[in-house]
């Protein structure tokens, strides 16, 4: 059975530890993270992409622009990362060398987040922000939801929180081939 590589934006994970902390149950960002902790999606395998990049941007985040106490963010930071590490592929968050540059998008930040998923081979990108994520080398599927970036190595979809939901729990593998004949 294939497995799912999926990476989520780090507007994914805040979004979802805002929720959590209001005690609010199901939104699209939960169930995402919900999806990367369980590491399975229904019978789908799920492997999480992610580097430790991404978490020590979402450290800082947590503890300098929010304020949460590092007693806090430490075994948040700790369990995202076991998260990947227990994976269905078993694989530990990411090291991407060289910074970003892979695809010229124009926020640093996300680049280094679309290099990480492209290294991880991820299948699935998923952002609030997807614009941001676009580049004119991407192909729009449906306008700030939907696109597919091709690289040399890789294809994979960037979607948005609650298109990629609906897919995930109508048990379709969202990879590039699959969504491109979505809107075909």
């Amino acid at each position: 059975m294939r497995t799912l590589n999926l990476c989520l934006d780090l507007n994914i994970w805040c979004a979802a530890f805002l929720a959590d902390r209001k005690s609010m149950n199901g939104s699209s960002s939960q169930v995402l993270v919900r999806y990367a902790r369980s590491g399975r999606i229904g019978e789908v395998p799920v492997q999480l992409i992610i580097s430790w990049a991404m978490l020590t941007r979402l450290r800082k985040v947590l503890e300098v622009d929010w304020g949460v106490s590092r007693e806090t963010v430490d075994p948040v930071i700790e369990t995202i990362a076991g998260y990947a590490h227990m994976g269905a592929s078993g694989i530990s968050p990411h090291i991407v060398l060289g910074g970003t540059g892979l695809m010229p998008i124009r926020d640093e930040e996300d680049g280094h987040v679309l290099d990480t998923a492209i290294a991880g081979q991820a299948h699935l990108l998923v952002t609030a922000n997807f614009d941001d994520f676009i580049s004119a080398k991407s192909k729009i599927l449906e306008p700030r939801k939907v696109g597919i970036v091709t690289t040399a190595n890789a294809t994979l979809v960037v979607a948005h929180p609650y298109r990629a939901v609906s897919w995930l729990q109508q048990n379709m593998f969202p990879d590039a081939e699959t969504v491109s004949r979505l809107f075909a």
